[in-house]
């Protein structure tokens, strides 16, 4: 499919026959943009890979769709684009070709082509059988030098009804989807208050740790960490932090250095709280040592 009638309006030159806008080897400096006119070819090749293939002489022609070029192409004149998307599991794909533009003068000149992936949307009928979608086009020749580049686009086709929602009675805890032309479920995140520290992810359908900045003091609630939940294996290291609730502290807050409480002594030891009674004698500090003991 040849959608350069699109691209066409917008561009300086007008539609012309290909042997109108042919160049030759120094004509590329005439202009820092130029949308190249195309013709679209007929001819395919089995099992074509995804990407793109430039093809600039006939023997790579040859090789690439394993017969002679047809009578149109002359690789003095022309080059060859092919652009596949590759082996489909169904029918329902397409692949283009929606415009070709040299940008730049000189050295520093590329050509930018820009690709299109077709895939069926739901509620497309398709055929089940394995399809190969691709094509390909000629343009005028260009410098060998040229760099080329590929501008990706990716659409899909809406098989949808119009306004069937309008007419559609969905149940409760449904809702009409226009895309697929049925009725869905509700959404969940409209449906759940999320607790504090906690926002609603539509993705999982679940409340998560909301963001965070780990540079703010408190800036999570009461009882929450700004934590990293991705775990480094490179550097720099992806951040993502986000509230989560805090680890429970099997110390209680004390260290190694403990406290006491009345005549009982408390401290942190690999990780464990130790609790001693030190009646009839007395829990405090000692001055000597540098942490709490029983005197």
């Amino acid at each position: 499919m040849n959608r350069f009638a699109l691209l066409a309006a917008l561009a300086l030159v007008s539609c012309a026959p290909i042997s109108e806008v042919e160049t030759g080897e120094g004509a590329e400096d005439a202009t820092s943009e130029l949308s190249l006119a195309f013709e679209e070819l007929g001819v395919t090749k089995s099992n074509a890979e995804v990407g793109l293939t430039v093809i600039t002489k006939k023997a790579d022609y040859v090789a690439f769709f394993g017969t002679q070029p047809p009578a149109s192409v002359n690789f003095n004149k022309h080059w060859v684009l092919h652009y596949s998307t590759g082996v489909q599991p169904t029918g329902g794909y397409d692949a283009n070709i929606l415009g070709v533009e040299r940008v730049g003068s000189g050295s520093s000149a590329r050509l930018v082509v820009a690709t299109e992936s077709v895939a069926p949307g739901p509620g497309c009928i398709v055929t089940m059988a394995l399809t190969n979608p691709q094509v390909t086009v000629r343009i005028p020749k260009q410098k060998k030098t040229i760099t080329v580049e590929q501008a990706w686009n990716e659409s899909m086709t809406d098989c949808s009804e119009p306004n069937w929602c309008a007419s559609a009675l969905c149940g409760p805890g449904t809702v009409c989807d226009e895309y697929t032309d049925a009725c869905v479920e509700e959404p969940f995140c409209p449906k759940v208050k999320c607790a504090n520290g906690y926002v609603c992810d539509e993705d999982v359908d679940a409340c998560v740790g909301r963001p965070c900045d780990p540079n703010v003091a408190d800036d999570c609630p009461s009882g929450f960490v700004c934590d990293n939940q991705i775990a480094c294996i490179t550097q720099p290291c992806p951040t993502d932090f986000r509230c989560e609730p805090a680890p429970e502290d099997p110390c209680q807050g004390y260290d190694w250095v403990g406290g006491c409480e009345g005549t009982t002594l408390k401290y942190c030891d690999a990780g464990s709280l130790v609790t001693i009674e030190c009646a009839p004698a007395q829990c405090g500090y000692s001055e000597s040592a540098g942490y709490y003991d029983c005197l």
